[in-house]
């Protein structure tokens, strides 16, 4: 590990290096060092490769984004990575693991769940205001790190090719899951026929995927950072302010097997709505203003399809903690699309 630091930093002293934070894709940690005699924290990490095959692809998409962002009138912190000593963004060490460094943002917190309408509007304001500063920049410049990541199309093919190759008897067990993502594919369709226009979006608007100052109001936080920007790519509104309703409205995680326990809460939901417009109402077009109600439908329907998808057909993609996990998964996203009232036209 020290190897790898070196490759960023010249110091005098490695203080410390501690793995950080609960994310499921990448390995990070928390780096102290002290360098030109000061002291100073950063987060080393090393990117999945696995799941990011482009990993320069990746990091020219940030750079990107962080150049960009510094242009812009855009209040909040800019997650720009470091470069090596010889000027790389990553760093490949001799296991083919990469490895990139971004800033610690001191006296900042994240929260795992919206608990209250404070903290929804202050989530959808902050994934509003980011991607408002992104509305000048050419989303064409942007490559598509997961090809079709958003694309409902796709995620639905992809869907009846599993369901032509399932597991008989996995298949029984998804059946009413199964059944309920079919009534409503026309979803997709309706989504795809509006033709909405590409931006440069972040496509994982999750509250965890932001930082807030520690010492401000949990009921009512104040924003300090859009972070985990892998995902930033071109894509359609609806992704962010999808994701936001799907993950932000039920305090059940993905992994709630008691489906008594998922809830879809209008009052969040009216938090994000109003945090998200407070910042977009003025860039959106008719068009995209119009589907925002679709967004958490259609968001909520596709997660559904992935993992009902996967579990069909084995589990060969998401990994699981026991043979039911993405039946389990899938279920509660069934659930919560239920939920949400969206009726097919």
């Amino acid at each position: 590990m020290e190897a790898i630091v070196q490759q960023f930093f010249d110091y005098q002293q490695l203080v410390s290096l501690v793995l950080f934070g609960t994310g499921h894709i990448n390995d990070t940690y928390r780096l102290e060092i002290v360098a030109d005699g000061q002291p100073q924290t950063w987060l080393l990490q090393r990117l999945n490769h696995h799941v990011f095959r482009q990993p320069e692809a990746v990091m020219q998409n940030i750079q990107l984004v962080a150049q960009h962002l510094e242009k812009q009138p855009y209040e909040l912190k800019i997650l720009n990575p470091r470069l090596t000593l010889d000027g790389r963004w990553l760093h490949c060490d001799p296991s083919g693991n990469y490895w990139r460094v971004f800033p610690f943002f001191d006296k900042t917190t994240s929260y795992e769940q919206v608990e209250t309408p404070g903290q929804a509007h202050a989530a959808a304001k902050a994934f509003g205001a980011f991607a408002r500063a992104l509305d000048s920049l050419d989303a064409s410049q942007l490559q598509a790190t997961i090809p079709d990541f958003h694309n409902g199309l796709w995620r639905l093919e992809q869907f009846h090719q599993a369901v032509q190759n399932a597991i008989p008897e996995r298949l029984a067990e998804a059946r009413a899951e199964v059944d309920a993502i079919l009534e409503y594919q026309s979803l997709f369709h309706q989504v795809a026929d509006l033709n909405l226009p590409l931006r440069a979006i972040h496509h994982d608007t999750k509250v965890n995927n932001l930082l807030f100052a520690a010492t401000s109001d949990k009921a009512n936080p104040t924003p300090v950072a859009v972070i985990d920007l892998d995902t930033v790519m071109p894509g359609i509104v609806l992704s962010d302010f999808g994701d936001l309703v799907r993950t932000a409205t039920s305090l059940a995680n993905e992994d709630e097997a008691d489906l008594t326990k998922i809830h879809f809460r209008q009052p969040i939901y009216e938090a994000l709505l109003e945090g998200f417009l407070s910042e977009m109402g003025e860039i959106l077009t008719p068009a995209e203003r119009n589907a925002l109600p679709l967004a958490g439908p259609w968001l909520t329907l596709m997660q559904a399809v992935r993992f009902i998808g996967d579990y069909i057909v084995g589990d060969v993609y998401y990994k699981v903690k026991y043979p039911q996990h993405n039946l389990v998964r899938g279920r509660g996203q069934v659930v919560l699309f239920q939920q949400m009232g969206f009726l097919p036209s």
